[in-house]
């Protein structure tokens, strides 16, 4: 017969990296160790345990409850995988155990700086994503106009790889200002960073069109090379702003032509 699952309940000073606590779940660090309590990290989360048995545990419970907001917000932020940031961890680790000695207003300074830390982290971490996957759609479109033949089409696709070129410049310009969601994930960074490239491409496309068609920069056209092409193309993907003030221009010019006839 099989024996059953010993139930004793670990006390603080029983916990051990690499073992389990009284959940199950494997320690992975020990950040401090009372007789009292034991405040520990495993791979998901940063928890305290106390001992029944201890005279201070209502205290003890009592002043961790006063921080139990700010945990949980700083909770909601950490990465499901604690490894990565573990001096965070830490800084967090040291809170808690000020706050259980009765310091609640050094141990909540030391959490809104741990906040703070977090969301530069997870900021810098997000504009890496959305620049990294910027930087994989041009070398892509490269690819492709690296080996379209000569003819119509490889004006094309260059006029879409000079597009890309101006967008990725100007996320690479802009770097210290993107704007990011904490709370996205890896995915959605890398889809907005992507779709800026798209949006740097048709913007360079009809900076194309309209050069053809005499609408705008027409001056390029007695240029015999195509470099004045491209580089309004480039322009257009590094300026977000100079292709919808061209059509908004020339929606307001239609509009008073409009009103002329009438």
């Amino acid at each position: 017969m099989m024996e059953a699952p010993d139930k004793t309940q670990l006390k603080p000073y029983d916990y051990k990296i690499d073992g389990v606590d009284n959940d199950g779940s494997a320690v992975r660090k020990i950040y401090a160790k009372a007789s009292g309590y034991v405040i520990y990290r495993t791979d998901s989360s940063i928890r305290i345990d106390m001992g029944d048995d201890n005279p201070k545990l209502n205290e003890y419970a009592s002043n961790h409850y006063k921080i139990g907001v700010d945990l949980a917000r700083i909770y909601s932020w950490l990465p499901e995988n604690l490894s990565g940031s573990e001096p965070i961890n830490k800084q967090i680790a040291r809170a808690m155990a000020t706050n259980v000695a009765g310091n609640f207003d050094d141990a909540k300074k030391m959490l809104t700086h741990a906040e703070e830390r977090i969301i530069k982290l997870k900021t810098i971490q997000g504009r890496l994503q959305y620049t990294s996957s910027a930087f994989v759609l041009v070398v892509v479109i490269f690819i492709i106009s690296s080996i379209i033949p000569a003819g119509d089409s490889e004006i094309f696709t260059k006029v879409m790889l000079c597009g890309a070129l101006g967008g990725i410049l100007s996320i690479a310009v802009g770097f210290t200002n993107l704007s990011i969601d904490i709370d996205a994930n890896w995915q959605t960074n890398s889809l907005i960073g992507g779709s800026r490239i798209l949006i740097a491409i048709t913007a360079s496309l009809f900076s194309y069109f309209a050069i053809k068609s005499d609408i705008a920069f027409s001056f390029v056209n007695k240029i015999e090379s195509n470099y004045g092409i491209y580089m309004i193309a480039m322009v257009a993907g590094f300026a977000e702003m100079l292709i919808p003030n061209i059509m908004n221009n020339l929606a307001k010019e239609n509009e008073r032509h409009n009103n002329t006839k009438t």
